[in-house]
């Protein structure tokens, strides 16, 4: 039955991506890369981030997605995927503004200045809990605030933003999305409530203690989220963990009438044939997710009217 049911979102999916992939194969030519900028993102207790910013064509109009990589890898991997999502192939697809970025203690994050100039290193193998509540309080903060200033330049919608992650980066992603949805709101000045779509590869039940049924424990990020999970079917422990959450969402995720599944639908679940998790299952070409993702980022985001607000008052 589960094979099936399957078999059902796959077809679902296809057969409503028909013109994104027809796309695909037709154009007479790949759109041209945009541009992308590395750069540094400063954390409230001393780190410098290492990210790099792939900027849309679209203006206010623009999706912000926030990469988030695994345990013990980097932002490079994603990379392609990046450009992917910043440049589609084909005049009818959206252009996203693209942010990726190493968590502290991986790639070009692993120094912490202190405010006397002394220095710590911080390596993947060494992470401790408060390492990894940080790169939801400190590290996510600092995308935020870079996000917030290309908001305020009319580069990209805050307000549409969504978090993709893979392993550690899906754990991270979903314990962000908790806090930003926790946020009290302001009077005069928006604050919180941004993060608008979920896509997690490979989640864990918990990592470093940032469990993810725990972030889906707050009731607006658990019914007010749209959410694409992915695992590998040939993975047990990654399979248990992803239908744990999906078992959690689906309470408050109801599926639409077959006719209504392209505005409405807002939770969905993939099992890929494979026992590779995590960020393969997003990069790696035999498994076609581009199109997937592309009808779930312009479903849920790109044709949602979610509107744009500037953040910094003058």
């Amino acid at each position: 039955m589960r094979i099936f049911q399957t078999l059902k979102w796959t077809l679902l999916f296809l057969a409503c991506g028909l013109v994104l992939q027809g796309q695909l194969a037709t154009a007479q030519s790949a759109s041209q890369p945009g541009e992308s900028e590395d750069v540094r993102l400063k954390t409230k207790d001393g780190f410098k981030l290492g990210a790099t910013y792939y900027s849309s064509n679209l203006g206010r109009d623009a999706v912000p997605i926030v990469i988030l990589h695994d345990l013990n890898e980097n932002r490079a991997v994603f990379n392609a995927l990046a450009r992917e999502l910043q440049n589609p192939v084909g005049q009818e697809l959206q252009s996203h503004a693209v942010l990726t970025v190493d968590l502290r203690g991986h790639g070009e994050s692993k120094t912490q200045h202190g405010r006397g100039g002394q220095t710590r290193q911080l390596e993947s193998e060494r992470l401790k809990p408060v390492d990894y509540q940080n790169m939801v309080l400190q590290d996510m903060e600092a995308v935020r605030t870079f996000l917030r200033r290309k908001n305020d330049a009319g580069e990209l919608n805050l307000n549409k933003l969504c978090l993709m992650g893979s392993g550690l980066g899906a754990n991270v992603a979903a314990a962000y999305a908790g806090y930003d949805w926790s946020v009290p709101p302001l009077a005069n000045v928006k604050q919180g409530q941004d993060v608008k779509a979920l896509i997690l590869a490979s989640p864990k039940r918990s990592v470093g203690g940032l469990s993810i049924m725990r972030a889906f424990k707050n009731p607006d990020v658990r019914q007010r989220i749209s959410v694409l999970l992915l695992y590998g079917a040939q993975d047990a422990a990654a399979a248990k963990d992803t239908k744990n959450v999906h078992k959690l969402l689906s309470k408050y995720h109801k599926t639409p009438p077959l006719a209504q599944r392209r505005e409405r639908q807002d939770l969905f679940i993939f099992a890929l044939p494979t026992s590779l998790k995590g960020t393969r299952l997003l990069t790696n070409p035999d498994f076609n997710m581009l199109p997937k993702l592309d009808f779930f980022l312009d479903a849920r985001l790109s044709q949602k009217d979610y509107e744009w607000i500037k953040r910094i008052q003058n």
